[in-house]
């Protein structure tokens, strides 16, 4: 493992977002064109780099334990490494470095691309502190420094639409960001500390009654944020609005973490699997409204931020079931869903790219001009719809078993159902955006450029390789189902040295 890895992770991308500025202005007065976009392809790849050197202690057991400053825990700041959050981390890093090459050409149009690369480092920064902290207060610290340069994000291109979004946006997940800060403050009366390890041993023998208040804080805050049905309003403008890179990077990254903490809080110090029949209740709502939003959309942008919506659904079922299989499935699912998600809005990144809209009347017949992204959008369709061999069919089918062996074969039932609705509202946007008449303005359109290309094929790679051989999947996501459904190596682990 590289030395003081945990740290690492969250200040490479920190510094370097902060570095940026000077980077830019040393790149203009040299004439160094692209300096600014090798320098933070080269902090994602470091970050990267570093997530992984963790990878063998931690799936060999071990729960890492960085404390800063030699204070013991439950004093003082520490990071604490399982394999949940460890997933997470993963995720985290390696879609944030394909979505950095990927931006390499599409944001070259657009100008003032300093900040772009100064946020999009600090978003990082902030989405790997939330999920290496071991203290609950930096664990919001670290989530609004994710959400402010969110909302920077998404206003980026300064038009009308982007920065209404973006104040909706700010309006709606300030108020969740309250009810988090709330249930911080609660929690800190009742048990004194801040330390999620320490949170957790000291929870378990107060009433039942006294930590109601802060539990539904968290589920509410943590809701919103994850855009979890009815808390989910402010997600399909945002998406729509945010330059498909920053879209692509929500999508398969932002979410990933915003359902990590909601975990991490709910399980580990609660242990609140007795509530886990509501996660799987909301998660069936989720999935359900999803897609019926998803499947009368015009905009492609906007169908995919609905499918967002409904893919966080079938997570939330599956954790919510609380069995092994079920956890498991869930998982499983967060991680396809993060592959073929920032896949997809690569994909609508490419044809707006190209064609400069995303609205599908008026698209068609794309594929005689661009045949291999209209397969790639295949893969990721069928993916995302369960479909076998991909990817998405594994996860969900898991979910699916694990529904029935759960007793209860109306969720799975509901979420067939989801999936076909999910598989006819891709063949509609197949058939509006490659298929059909082209118009004739559209005769002259190019291929998406290669460099855009190869992230979106290595994820289409992923997709199929995770279909046809699901075990793996099972594999990697098997240390954060342990570390879910037990946290008593993670208490024990962070606390032992007190």
């Amino acid at each position: 493992m590289i030395p003081h890895a945990p740290i690492l992770a969250i200040l490479i991308p920190l510094f370097a977002a902060f570095l940026m500025p000077v980077v830019g202005i040393f790149a203009r007065w040299k004439g160094l064109k692209r300096a600014r976009e090798w320098f933070a392809i080269a902090a994602v790849l470091v970050e990267f780099a570093i997530v992984v050197s963790m990878l063998p202690a931690v799936w060999g057991g071990q729960v890492l334990v960085y404390q800063l400053g030699g204070w013991q825990p439950p004093w003082g700041i520490n990071l604490a490494i399982d394999g949940l959050n460890l997933l997470v981390a993963l995720i985290v890093a390696g879609i944030g470095t394909l979505v950095m090459i990927y931006s390499f050409v599409y944001m070259e149009r657009d100008t003032g691309l300093d900040q772009y690369y100064t946020l999009f480092l600090l978003i990082l920064a902030g989405m790997m502190g939330v999920a290496l902290t071991g203290d609950i207060f930096n664990l919001y610290v670290f989530f609004e420094i994710m959400c402010i340069s969110s909302y920077a994000l998404v206003a980026f291109r300064r038009n009308w639409q982007s920065i209404e979004a973006s104040i909706k946006y700010m309006i709606v997940s300030s108020l969740g960001t309250s009810f988090i800060l709330l249930g911080v403050a609660l929690l800190y009366g009742l048990a004194g500390s801040l330390n999620i390890a320490d949170l957790a041993q000291k929870l378990g023998p107060v009433a039942s009654s006294a930590v109601i208040v802060p539990l539904a804080l968290f589920v509410t805050g943590f809701g919103i944020k994850i855009a979890m049905v009815p808390l989910h309003m402010w997600l399909p403008d945002a998406y729509q609005a945010a330059p498909s890179a920053v879209a692509a990077l929500f999508s398969g990254a932002t979410a990933t973490v915003g359902i990590y903490a909601m975990m991490r809080v709910v399980y580990t110090l609660f242990g609140a699997l007795a509530i886990g029949i509501m996660f799987a209740t909301l998660g069936l709502v989720t999935m359900v409204l999803g897609a019926f939003m998803a499947l009368v959309q015009r905009d492609l942008k906007r169908l995919l931020a609905y499918s967002c919506i409904s893919q966080i659904g079938y997570i939330l079922l599956g954790i919510g079931l609380g069995t092994t299989l079920g956890i498991q499935g869930g998982l499983f699912h967060l991680f396809n869903n993060a592959i073929y998600k920032t896949m997809l809005f690569m994909i609508v990144g490419a044809i707006i790219y190209r064609v400069g809209t995303s609205n599908m009347d008026e698209l068609g017949g794309l594929w005689k001009n661009m045949p291999v992204t209209g397969t790639l959008f295949v893969v990721g369709a069928l993916a995302i719809s369960g479909v076998p061999p991909f990817n998405g069919f594994a996860s969900k089918w898991t979910i699916y078993v694990a529904g029935i062996e759960a007793g209860q074969p109306v969720f799975t039932i509901i979420a067939l159902i989801t999936s076909a609705l999910t598989l006819a509202y891709f063949l509609k946007a197949l058939n509006s955006i490659f298929l059909g008449q082209r118009p004739a303005h559209l005769k002259d359109v190019k291929e998406t450029p290669r460099s855009m290309l190869l992230p979106i094929i290595l994820l289409a790679v992923l997709c199929v390789v995770f279909g046809v051989l699901p075990q793996l999947g099972i594999d990697l996501v098997r240390p954060a189902q342990e570390a879910l459904m037990n946290s008593s190596g993670y208490i024990s682990a962070v606390l032992g040295g007190a």
